[in-house]
């Protein structure tokens, strides 16, 4: 197994082993990589801007047709300039929110730690208001394991896992490992440690 463990800051890592139960030892850990992250925001961005523009631009092109061509009811008088303020103010929005999309990339690489153990997978997000949400999965709650791997081997495993009686009744949930180096040889280790799923 030549799946690289990365090294936690000391704040991080001592929030991860108070996780742990006694005896339990950490296999292997990582965070996002935020390069990845960020790319992945960039794209979303460009998602956002072209439905802000469209969005938008459906209310420039209303105002405009009001404008140029006003209806000749004598007693209506639409507002001409408030749907292409409105228009403009969405596209204008849309355009300089990549900054925040950016601080949010930075924000989930910073605070997300993912670790394997020889009992479960982890999932912990460690806020810096002092705040920790941690999911945790068995391996016999880890099922249907799916790969996204980029040519240099980064990339996100995705798995869904089902609690108790919820498996039987077809209840599950998605989650992932995302923008993880050596995707592969992780999948490699759940399935190894857990079982083919």
């Amino acid at each position: 197994m030549n799946t690289t463990t990365h090294t936690l800051t000391p704040d991080h890592q001592s929030r991860l082993q108070r996780e742990l139960d006694e005896g339990e030892e950490i296999r292997w850990v990582a965070q996002p990589l935020e390069r990845l992250l960020i790319r992945k925001a960039r794209v979303g961005w460009g998602i956002a801007l072209i439905a802000a523009c469209l969005f938008g631009g459906l209310f420039v092109l209303i105002g405009a047709l009001e404008h140029f061509f006003p209806s000749r009811d004598p007693y209506r008088d639409p507002p001409v300039w408030g749907p292409i303020i409105f228009g403009v103010v969405v596209m204008l929005a849309g355009a300089c929110s990549l900054p925040l999309f950016i601080h949010n990339a930075k924000t989930v690489a910073r605070e997300t730690i993912y670790a394997i153990t020889e009992k479960r997978a982890i999932i912990l997000v460690a806020k810096k208001n002092g705040s920790i949400t941690e999911r945790d999965y068995r391996g016999d709650e880890l099922i249907h394991l799916a790969r996204n791997e980029e040519p240099d081997g980064t990339g996100t495993l995705t798995f869904e896992s089902a609690r108790g009686a919820g498996a039987s009744s077809g209840t599950t949930s998605r989650h992932k490992f995302q923008a993880i180096e050596d995707v592969i040889e992780v999948e490699r280790m759940l399935r190894t440690q857990f079982g083919d799923s």
